[in-house]
């Protein structure tokens, strides 16, 4: 019986393509999003086990990924965070056979779950790169993903999906119009994994990940009633006078309080005024002006997730100091002193939601961090992503 416990298993073919199926067709009706699969990349993908990537920078990427593959019922390797929430944590586990992973943390856990669903002869998602990014461009792959290639030593596959970042940007609330056009390609044969060593699979996996969808749905519109609605979550510095936490952003205008700049935001995702021709442009100045000999310190609130495995926004308090160096977090959560201190090339990344939060694990136990100034959040993140960047000698874009 205790084996039996650990068989990952597969979803309900019923219940599988009933839900992509509204997924699907709620995007389609509601929002006026529509998907284009050329699956002819999977065409000798005839059964499991197999490895299956794909680009993460849009919440619908798993509508894309799930649809393109939906003849082999998937088993989803998803975040730890996704399984915070009652009814979601529900569905992932017993509908969707979901392999939970902690982002940037060492967890042996998901690495037996791959290796389970494997020897169940699976086909298995993972978006190597670890978490969503805030605009529409890849990021880094994360440390171990080459590894963990070669030891499945199983075929491997990509699925793409062009526009999928412009349809539903992290930092938009609500979804598009527009086309989404998803792609399917092959990236390893199982007998050429054999034969190739981990720099080697390291190098093509970064080449097959990479993916810039401002230029890949270049020229395509995606029309909203508001087009920058959110965006001052990820753009916190004013390109034309440097001051930060003054960026508005409503009614498809983005303002400037210091200086009075104004640019709108068009449907293609260019701005019409300044400095700055589209929302990855502006984010990645933000990250190369941030001065890494600046340490960031603040009070802040915590999140955490109780003995009921929910996610309790007012857990605990704390303080927090960021340098090039090191993340350090003193406070309680739930009564508990917590005293946390990582090298930032240790802590890796942390997944975050604009105006909201950024994530660590303390003690293996999810952490949500919640600056007095929700707009800050992104520079947290990103001041992390650089000085991790600079360390390993990788560029972020």
């Amino acid at each position: 019986m205790a084996e039996a416990k650990k068989k990952i298993g597969r979803p309900s073919r019923l219940v599988y393509s009933l839900a992509f199926l509204l997924l699907r067709g709620y995007l389609r009706i509601f929002a006026g999003t529509r998907f284009k699969f050329d699956r002819s990349g999977l065409a000798d993908l005839k059964e499991g086990p197999a490895l299956v990537i794909s680009p993460h920078i849009s919440g619908i990427d798993h509508i894309s990924v799930g649809v393109a593959c939906k003849k082999y019922r998937p088993t989803f390797v998803l975040s730890e965070h996704l399984f915070s929430k009652p009814l979601l944590r529900f569905i992932l586990t017993n509908f969707a056979h979901a392999i939970p992973k902690r982002m940037f943390c060492a967890d042996a856990g998901t690495v037996m779950g791959i290796m389970r669903a494997k020897k169940e002869g699976n086909v298995i998602i993972l978006f190597p790169e670890g978490r969503m990014n805030a605009v529409a461009h890849t990021l880094p792959i994360t440390p171990g993903t080459a590894e963990l290639v070669k030891r499945l030593g199983i075929p491997v596959y990509c699925v793409t999906a062009d526009g999928a970042a412009l349809a539903d940007p992290k930092w938009y609330k609500g979804f598009r119009k527009g086309l989404v056009d998803v792609k399917t390609s092959k990236v390893f044969g199982a007998e050429e994994i054999a034969s190739l060593s981990v720099e080697e699979i390291s190098k093509r996996l970064d080449k097959v990940i990479f993916h810039d969808d401002e230029k890949a749905a270049a020229g395509r519109r995606f029309p909203a009633r508001d087009t920058v609605k959110g965006l001052d979550g990820i753009l916190y510095k004013c390109p034309e006078c440097g001051g930060e936490y003054t960026i508005s952003a409503k009614n498809c205008v983005v303002r400037c309080s210091a200086c009075g700049f104004e640019t709108r935001l068009t449907d293609d995702y260019r701005f019409t005024e300044g400095k700055m021709k589209s929302v990855n442009e502006w984010f990645y100045w933000q990250i190369d002006m941030l001065d890494l000999d600046e340490a960031m310190e603040d009070d802040i609130k915590i999140g955490a997730v109780g003995r009921d495995s929910n996610m309790d926004m007012s857990a605990g308090e704390g303080h927090i100091r960021l340098d090039r160096q090191r993340l350090t977090l003193t406070g309680q959560v739930f009564g508990e002193g917590v005293e946390y201190s990582s090298e930032l090339t240790a802590l890796g990344g942390t997944p975050y939601t604009p105006k909201r939060e950024f994530d660590i694990y303390w003690q293996k136990r999810l952490l949500y961090l919640q600056p007095s100034n929700p707009y800050s959040v992104v520079k947290w993140a990103t001041f992390i992503d650089k000085a991790v960047a600079e360390a390993r000698g990788i560029r972020l874009y």
